[in-house]
């Protein structure tokens, strides 16, 4: 990963202060950052990154990127522990919300995030918590709920592999998926992807 690039044009965060997060999920760090409460919360993630603490950066970036966004990240950790292509109900729905966050395809989220232990029906249970507009109620879970649960489905990803150096690289793979989506890209990294990127989930 290029550092010196990794961390800037993250659009999808760049309006969220690092103060702002922290709060959203009650993060405690066992350090005292550097990073300021009102500085943006992609400099906050570099220095996390920057002092190893990967697993805090992670769920800094599960907690700050949009809820859609978020959800996807989780659905791409998901399919990590699925065979090559394999998909289940549950995955398959919960990416259908983070292309068409409607009622519908909300509603189709409900029997799955009901059961919500696997990295696939964690992300239906946090797009199922995630409002709409035309909501007739609001979602039950707390606000940080969504960010939450796409952090877990990274974390089911990266203690998959058995080998330490394997869980190292699993954890890189993650992050930069991550990064890339808060850049505006849809995550499919060029190592995984043969090469080719694409646009965002919105």
């Amino acid at each position: 990963m290029n550092t010196k690039s990794a961390f800037t044009g993250l659009t999808k965060i760049e309006k969220r202060s690092a103060g702002e997060v922290v709060r959203l999920g009650k993060v405690k760090f066992p350090f005292r950052p550097e990073t300021g409460p009102k500085d943006p919360v992609a400099k906050l993630i570099e220095e996390l990154v920057a002092q190893n603490l990967l697993m805090d950066a992670l769920k800094m970036l599960a907690l700050a990127l949009p809820p859609r966004e978020g959800v996807w990240w989780g659905c791409l950790a998901a399919r990590d522990l699925l065979e090559p292509d394999a998909k289940t109900k549950a995955l398959v729905a919960a990416e259908a919300w983070v292309f068409k966050p409607t009622q519908e395809t909300k509603k189709a989220l409900e029997s799955f995030a009901l059961d919500s232990e696997d990295a696939d029906t964690m992300m239906c249970e946090a797009g199922f918590n995630v409002p709409l507009p035309d909501d007739e109620e609001a979602p039950t879970g707390p606000p940080h709920l969504p960010g939450l649960l796409v952090f877990s489905a990274q974390l089911q990803s990266f203690y998959a592999p058995e080998l330490p150096e394997d869980i190292n690289r699993q954890g890189q793979l993650l992050l930069g998926r991550g990064l890339d989506i808060a850049k505006g890209g849809n995550g499919q990294l060029a190592q995984e992807s043969g090469g080719k990127t694409g646009e965002g989930v919105g």
